[in-house]
């Protein structure tokens, strides 16, 4: 069973997206699962997010009390071993201060990139908070959202071989959001196109850690002292 029903099962409805990248030759596995793991790197790189604040450790036990075995938090000792909690506020006029230049933020809400738009504006207030639990992986990160309104999401990062033989890397997100039925089609709109856009931001960066990687590497091994 969902957590945060919003009302009757009958009245939710799930919704899921998946986004496979293939990443540049160049980018290693440990680079793209150092940028997974740093939480505060990952939840800022959403332009809506205008705070986030790490919760009490022992908010663990009652998040994760109706999620999936699957996504439930390692046993140890008997005792579950406690998963970050943040609390998030997203920015849904339209003017968050991480959306970038003044024109980005104003393309964004004509395209309908924030929750303003339509109908919507009648029903969702100007900041969304909600609890979110990032939970680090081998292979990955696994983030689950408890939101207003019943909205309840999961985002598996992956991070694999690619299958074409090239000896690169492929970077899978999928997706799975609940919520009302009222709200589902509103969040179906919009819902692809932002894990699009996260995902090439998160690229983007991966490209410039590399980028620096490289330079210091070159730098160093320019400044070796060369042996007669």
């Amino acid at each position: 069973m969902l957590t945060n029903p919003s009302g009757p099962a009958v009245l939710n409805t799930t919704t899921e997206t998946l986004t496979v990248t293939k990443l540049p030759v160049h980018i290693t596995r440990a680079q793209v699962l150092a940028l997974l793991h740093d939480h505060d790197r990952m939840i800022t790189m959403n332009p809506l997010v205008t705070e986030h604040h790490l919760q009490p450790a022992s908010m663990s036990a009652s998040f994760f009390k109706n999620e999936l075995p699957e996504h439930k938090p390692q046993v140890k000792d008997g005792v579950e071993v406690p998963i970050p909690i943040y609390s998030i506020t997203d920015d849904m006029s339209g003017g968050s201060a991480n959306a970038g230049t003044a024109g980005e933020g104003e393309e964004q809400a004509a395209s309908g990139g924030s929750w303003r738009g339509g109908w919507a504006k009648r029903f969702i207030p100007d900041a969304i908070t909600y609890n979110a639990a990032i939970q680090n992986r081998e292979d990955g990160m696994l983030t689950i959202t408890h939101a207003p309104m019943g909205v309840h999401s999961t985002t598996t990062w992956l991070v694999k071989d690619a299958e074409d033989g090239s000896g690169g890397l492929v970077l899978e997100e999928r997706g799975k959001v609940s919520s009302n039925r009222m709200l589902m089609g509103f969040i179906k709109t919009t819902l692809q196109d932002s894990h699009d856009k996260l995902v090439k931001d998160f690229v983007a960066v991966l490209e410039r850690e590399a980028a620096k990687f490289s330079e210091a590497t070159t730098t160093a091994s320019a400044q070796k002292p060369v042996r007669s």
